[in-house]
């Protein structure tokens, strides 16, 4: 029997980019077809604003899904992790100050 595979959390999100693009153009296709069946601009006015709106928000987060999960993973992959860690480095810097690159 063999073991399932990893799961892949960056393809999962861009699978999930494509289906928003995808719903994204079916929901304005079926707007914009309702709209020209029902007097055009003068029924639905904002169509176009309504759609860049959500368009924008849908991608925005899928995008900061697939940042953050590539800064956790540039994070957790660090080859000498601090022993100690804090958010101020200041006191590790004045201790191991720039070796002279000559």
């Amino acid at each position: 029997m063999s073991e399932p595979k990893a799961f892949n959390k960056e393809k999962f999100l861009l699978f999930l980019l494509s289906g928003i693009f995808i719903f994204q153009a079916a929901l304005l296709a079926f707007g914009l077809g309702f709209c020209a069946r029902n007097g055009g601009l003068k029924t639905c006015p904002a169509i176009g604003d309504r759609y860049e709106t959500t368009f924008n928000v849908m991608i925005a987060t899928t995008l900061a899904l697939l940042t953050g999960g590539a800064v956790a993973a540039g994070v957790s992959k660090r080859s000498d992790p601090d022993p100690n860690p804090s958010w101020d480095d200041r006191k590790r810097v004045q201790e191991d100050p720039p070796k002279d690159p000559k």
